[in-house]
């Protein structure tokens, strides 16, 4: 099996036959719907959020169909799916034996993940090159924005070259200590500096006998490990951080919700957030589900009152699902959907 395999295997382990296959496939490749967003957080899968963003539709039919074949899922209804025993088996042979990266938290650093890595990578090909006062040569980015960013950085630094050079590798180092030497070589690897080209993926499978697929998921989980360590004590990183100091967000949350919850935040109510944004009070709902599932302070209260989230609670606790139209039988007429929504976001994630 291929990685990509494996990990759609592994959400339909999640999902439990609950949504849809595109679902996943939506979740590999990044799209950010609130659906996506709110599945995602829910069942447990939010951190493989983007990390197949090259996966194309027919290949992930074609990955689906594969594990049908083999009877490791069957279809319960309309593209959806459940895990059978022999799949359990594979799975947790695979997980053994090739398990996802630690640190991986693809919801969490898809927003900056691709663009940190373009300056790194371009800057230490710059660096490098400099050192050795070679002017003369072809940028490993042809992002415009990215070309520009490492050349004013460079400007603005009254360190040496050298200095430099030396502060990063040291950031580095400490960064890659966190990493098992496997990973740590994968990374540096890629790397390209003066008369040396870095390594792509597929001759870094062929090395180390892996899956490519599999490459490229222990290197983005690399790279979210070294985020992670570098925004969390940013005086410790003087080069690292800069590289991230305008991409990182505190709050993984999307940009329409960003912007609802700064009118929420000045007191405004549902209904004239949708007004003043012209847009559908479904959407603002979505907003707020999303709140309700990232921003630890965030109460529902407003929303659904102590009792209703007791019967929602209970009718939960008793069917364990999340089949939404499921719990709403079991509930009182007056409970919406958007309610039951807002409880399982608030309490059973």
């Amino acid at each position: 099996m291929n990685y990509i395999q494996v990990s759609i295997l592994f959400c339909i382990k999640q999902l439990k036959g609950e949504r849809t296959a595109y679902g996943i496939y939506h979740l590999l490749t990044g799209k950010k719907s609130a659906q996506t967003i709110q599945d995602g957080k829910i069942f447990g899968i939010s951190f493989l959020f983007q990390s197949f963003v090259y996966l194309d539709k027919r290949s992930f039919e074609t990955c689906v169909a594969y594990l049908k074949e083999q009877q490791y899922i069957e279809e319960t209804e309309n593209q959806k799916y459940v895990m059978t025993d022999k799949g359990q088996a594979r799975l947790e042979d695979e997980l053994t034996a090739r398990p996802f990266h630690p640190a991986l938290d693809g919801w969490k650093f898809a927003s900056s993940t691709q663009l940190f890595l373009a300056r790194i990578t371009l800057f230490i090909q710059t660096l490098s090159n400099l050192q050795y006062f070679q002017k003369g040569f072809l940028p490993i980015s042809k992002n415009p924005e990215v070309i520009q960013w490492v050349k004013t950085y460079i400007m603005s630094q009254k360190q040496t070259r050298q200095e430099l050079a030396a502060e990063l590798f040291e950031e580095l180092r400490t960064c890659l200590k966190g990493c098992t030497e496997r990973d740590a070589s994968l990374f540096v690897l890629q790397l390209t500096g003066y008369q040396r080209v870095g390594f792509t993926k597929n001759q870094l499978a062929y090395q180390y006998e892996l899956d490519e697929h599999y490459v490229h998921i222990q290197l983005l989980g690399v790279i979210h490990h070294i985020i992670e360590k570098v925004s969390k004590n940013n005086e410790s990183f003087h080069v690292l951080s800069s590289f991230l100091r305008d991409l990182y967000l505190e709050l993984p949350l999307t940009s329409s919700t960003l912007k609802t919850y700064s009118w929420l935040q000045k007191g405004k109510t549902l209904e004239e957030i949708a007004y003043i944004r012209r847009l559908k009070e479904s959407t603002i709902e979505d907003h707020i589900a999303e709140l309700a599932l990232f921003v630890p302070s965030f109460s529902i209260d407003a929303y659904v009152s102590p009792k209703q989230q007791e019967e929602i609670v209970s009718a939960f606790e008793g069917l364990r699902t999340n089949k939404l139209k499921v719990i709403k039988e079991e509930v009182k007429d007056d409970v919406t959907y958007f309610q039951i929504r807002l409880v399982l976001a608030k309490h059973f994630t």
